[in-house]
């Protein structure tokens, strides 16, 4: 029965790790990027009225920040399926992991943990830089959001969701601190296997 607490324990950290990966995955790359040059809206700079057009803005969009969160959580996916299918074939098998092995999970656990803590710091500052912008002229970041934005035609605009972004921000913490978890338990398995 305490094989089934374990099962139970590392199964679902592991479904927390690729289902948190993929919200942060899908939210960045469907409403963070707009337009048919894929144009990143999070870390917008000199957000100003359009002195040619007015009532239109304009802004500098030049993060790689989507590219960037988008590779990581896919990395994070994957690793959370082969990390995850082998921490559970050998729970599963109650079979016997040497130190090493146990050593190298924990390390790659860690370093998977940094890396997710650096997408999320790195979404979460780029979310509110841009809010911060639409801010400062006195506007909402949910009306710019749900306007849209245009690329090159002012007529043809692209929607996006603030919610959907703000939710792959937090899922992309919770990706954080379900690898943290997860190094937790192979550090204390680890420690008391030397």
């Amino acid at each position: 029965s305490s094989n089934w607490l374990r099962i139970g324990l590392y199964g679902g950290i592991h479904a927390l790790q690729l289902l948190s990966a993929i919200v942060v995955l899908a939210g960045i790359a469907d409403q963070a990027r707009y337009g048919p040059s894929s144009i990143c809206i999070l870390y917008i700079q000199d957000y100003k009225q359009d002195s040619q057009n007015p009532g239109y803005y304009l802004f500098n969009a030049n993060s790689s920040a989507c590219s960037g969160i988008m590779g990581l959580s896919a990395a994070s996916m994957l690793l959370a399926l082969i990390i995850g299918a082998a921490s559970l074939y050998y729970i599963i098998r109650a079979e016997f992991r040497a130190v090493r092995l146990i050593f190298g999970m924990a390390v790659i656990a860690i370093v998977e943990t940094l890396i997710s803590f650096l997408m999320a710091i790195v979404a979460t500052i780029g979310i509110n830089t841009t809010c911060g912008q639409f801010a400062g002229a006195g506007f909402s970041c949910s009306t710019i959001f749900s306007g849209g934005f245009f690329e090159q035609e002012t007529s043809l605009t692209y929607p996006k969701t603030l919610g959907t972004i703000n939710a792959a921000v937090a899922f992309s913490w919770i990706c954080c601190l379900s690898w943290a978890a997860y190094a937790a338990l192979e550090v204390l398995n680890w420690r008391n296997s030397v």
